[in-house]
């Protein structure tokens, strides 16, 4: 019973810090909501690593790929790319307002090509390893000890998907947040489905990332196409 009340405990502290940050960042743009993204990421980072090394009193592991899972994890990104392609040119390029969009993200710089291309290196490299390692490992691991590793896969692309919802929610009409939605549940219940078979959070983010690199190029076409 103690574990599970840790467990409990430490899905309380962490789940919603990724909300709390990106919806302060786009509550209020410039000094105060970057502070606080910026704490929520620091939040984000320190968290687990300190759960798991003094609460739970493991040792440190960069999760090392022993199953191997690279090969599937890319084709699941691959195809998880040409879906999100198919919604774009299907439903997006018609009935999104671009300049609405463009608007909306004009005040945080990203109408700067030279801007955009740091935001998307940023997002690839580091905050996809950050939500695989928050998500993936940290959550993933706290619920599976709570309902089991099946129910965990569900369970997790919610947590995984309600922040992004929330911040979808100044960007996109409630059908296009809403078909947005499901694409990242499916994305984020693949990418637990990934690290339950894999146990590593690399093939997971091998996924992720191919899946981002694909969302900024659509990015970057609504910005500058």
């Amino acid at each position: 019973m103690e574990q599970r009340v840790k467990d409990m405990l430490a899905l309380l502290l962490s789940a919603p810090a990724a909300s709390v940050a990106i919806l302060a960042a786009l509550a209020f743009p410039g000094g105060a909501g970057a502070a606080v993204w910026l704490g929520g990421k620091a939040w984000q980072a320190g968290l687990p690593a300190a759960w798991h090394l003094k609460v739970d009193g493991r040792e440190r592991s960069w999760s090392k790929p022993e199953s191997g899972g690279f090969g599937v994890a890319a084709a699941l990104g691959v195809g998880i790319s040409v879906v999100m392609l198919g919604g774009w040119f299907l439903l997006g390029s018609k009935y999104l307002d671009r300049e609405l969009i463009r608007g909306m993200l004009e005040p945080y710089g990203l109408l700067n090509p030279w801007v955009y291309l740091a935001v998307f290196l940023w997002w690839v490299l580091f905050n996809s390893v950050m939500e695989e390692y928050l998500f993936r490992w940290f959550i993933f691991s706290k619920i599976e000890g709570l309902v089991g590793g099946r129910l965990a896969v569900p369970l997790t692309g919610l947590a995984f998907t309600s922040h992004h919802t929330l911040a979808m929610l100044v960007l996109f009409p409630w059908w296009a947040n809403l078909l947005a939605s499901l694409g990242i549940f499916t994305g984020g219940c693949v990418w637990s489905w990934t690290y339950l078979r894999y146990r590593s959070i690399w093939p997971a983010y091998l996924s992720h990332a191919i899946v981002d690199v694909t969302m900024f190029a659509v990015g970057g076409y609504i910005l500058f196409g």
